[in-house]
């Protein structure tokens, strides 16, 4: 009886955590080098996930509007937090003079791993 609620208990996890992530791509289709680096400059790994050890990935779509402005047009993480902190980072990131055409969306993967 233990191990059958210890193996639904565990599909139950495991459930949750396919569910959470979306099925966004994990390799940036043609980002440009240059708002990579402006998006990874932004993103530090966090104190409260050092301090708490936690890793996990965010997938997102982003675009760069007419006004310079990153926005993220969807998001999924393994770990919620790490997405509300992606959002609230980008969510003021400015791209000047940037060389690469507006409106277009972009797929990134964010790895927050402490290896």
């Amino acid at each position: 009886m233990k191990k059958l609620v210890l193996v639904l208990v565990g599909a139950m996890l495991v459930g949750v955590s396919v569910v959470s992530a979306k099925n966004l791509p994990a390799v940036a289709a043609k980002l440009p080098a240059e708002f990579k680096q402006e998006i990874v400059d932004q993103l530090d790994y966090p104190n409260f996930a050092k301090e708490n050890l936690i890793e996990g990935e965010v997938w997102m779509k982003v675009t760069l509007t007419e006004k310079s402005e990153v926005r993220v047009v969807d998001l999924s993480s393994t770990n919620p937090e790490l997405g509300e902190y992606v959002k609230k980072e980008l969510s003021n990131l400015y791209v000047e003079d940037a060389d690469f055409p507006t409106g277009n969306v972009y797929y990134l993967k964010v790895n927050f791993d402490l290896l």
